[in-house]
């Protein structure tokens, strides 16, 4: 077995695992090398010591469970569906192997040059709104089915008027019969047009373009001529070269929103599937430019570690890769945004469903109410003292109280 001294990491792909087993770690991860590589349970004629040298996955580490393996990306090339199928395939399969949890990927810059990333990320998608030094509040249009073309509208209308800077459709709606994707995106931006000159600032509207692969770019062109000013897919269960292909289109010139729907069924348990910071790193690296990152302090599995996690991969340094957008969403509510600018910074954009369309005072008061919770925290002043000026903040803190952490 080569030392990593003598591997050229700029060939290869490093993955770190979580293995139980009940065999000696070091072959447990041997074998795991050579199934995911050249191997196979019984050495076979074409099995050289060249092609091995040239070919084969090496151990890096074998210890207290932690498996590092290196394998070289000339095997399966810049295709995100070939390096899933190396380093998270078959070895689920491994019947002595009790758990395995793919943790991280180490990517070297030889590889990563093959993917463009994000078109827009966070500075792009600011720019398009013209907001600088502050979070973005968004929401999700509730009910999440149902609703026709222009009861989807009114209702976009009620929150983007009341100050909302997004709106995305729920992941469960996409091109239904009863909302076409041609009819919703020409009623909801006539809606947003309106309460844009209302409140004298811009939202965007992700409009959700999922479908069978051969119809994602259909329903984005329809979109787009239709005046859609983002998109938004489904990116767990469409997979991620469809993610790929959609924002490396040149046709796609608005931000592409990415929903994870799915994700928790393989990264939920902590000894087994795949860890959610590998979820959003190759989210960033297919070209998303907003991508769910968990909530903060929310009604998600995750618990803060995990979720700032995925953020921090989102936004640090990935060669030329942009910076994408973290969204902080499920169980939010404007008690629960000085948490959010706590943690995520002004570069994140908070999001709530229930958390405005449920206002007792409806929708805009919602958003009202979301807006008037940022204004504090961004500058120094509890809630509850902004509250006795601003009668939706109040209301929304007497409906659902305020985090502390």
């Amino acid at each position: 077995m080569r030392e990593a001294k003598d591997i050229d990491f700029e060939k290869h792909v490093v993955a770190t695992y979580y293995l139980d087993t009940d065999l000696d770690l070091r072959k447990a991860a041997e074998a795991l090398a050579g199934e995911q590589s050249t191997g196979t349970w019984i050495r076979v004629g074409f099995e050289t010591d060249d092609l091995i040298e040239k070919y084969s996955a090496k151990v890096l580490e074998a210890k207290d469970k932690i498996v590092k393996i290196a394998f070289p990306h000339g095997n399966f090339g810049p295709v995100v569906p070939m390096l899933l199928t190396t380093v998270a395939g078959n070895l689920f399969e491994m019947k002595d192997f009790k758990n395995i949890k793919l943790l991280d990927l180490e990517f070297p810059e030889s590889y990563v040059k093959n993917f463009k990333g994000p078109k827009f990320g966070i500075k792009g998608t600011k720019k398009v709104l013209g907001v600088k030094e502050r979070p973005l509040i968004g929401c999700i249009v509730k009910p999440c089915v149902g609703l026709e073309p222009k009861q989807f509208a009114e209702a976009c209308y009620q929150a983007a008027v009341g100050g909302v800077d997004f709106i995305k459709d729920d992941e469960l709606i996409a091109n239904p019969q009863y909302s076409p994707i041609e009819e919703r995106v020409t009623e909801t931006m006539e809606a947003l047009d309106r309460a844009n000159e209302e409140k004298g600032e811009k939202t965007l509207f992700a409009t959700n373009v999922t479908d069978e692969v051969d119809k994602i770019m259909e329903n984005a062109d329809v979109a787009l001529e239709h005046g859609a000013n983002c998109l938004m897919l489904n990116f767990i269960t469409a997979g991620f070269s469809a993610l790929r292909m959609l924002c490396e289109d040149p046709s796609v010139n608005v931000p592409v929103h990415c929903h994870r729907d799915m994700f928790a069924a393989f990264t939920r348990s902590e000894y087994h599937g795949i860890h959610t910071r590998i979820v959003s790193k190759l989210a960033r690296l297919c070209g998303g430019d907003q991508v769910h990152a968990g909530a903060i302090h929310g009604k998600l599995y995750e618990d803060l570690d995990v979720v700032m996690e995925s953020v921090r991969v989102l936004r640090e340094d990935f060669y030329h890769i942009t910076p994408a957008l973290p969204v902080s969403s499920g169980g939010q509510h404007p008690g629960k945004v000085p948490e959010n600018v706590k943690h995520l910074g002004e570069d994140a954009l908070i999001l709530a469903g229930g958390g405005i369309f449920g206002h007792r005072d409806g929708a805009t008061a919602g958003a009202k109410a979301m807006r008037q919770a940022l204004d504090a925290t961004l500058q120094g002043i509890s809630l509850l003292e902004y509250a006795e000026e601003h009668a939706e903040l109040k209301a929304a803190i007497e409906q659902w109280g305020i985090l502390k952490s």
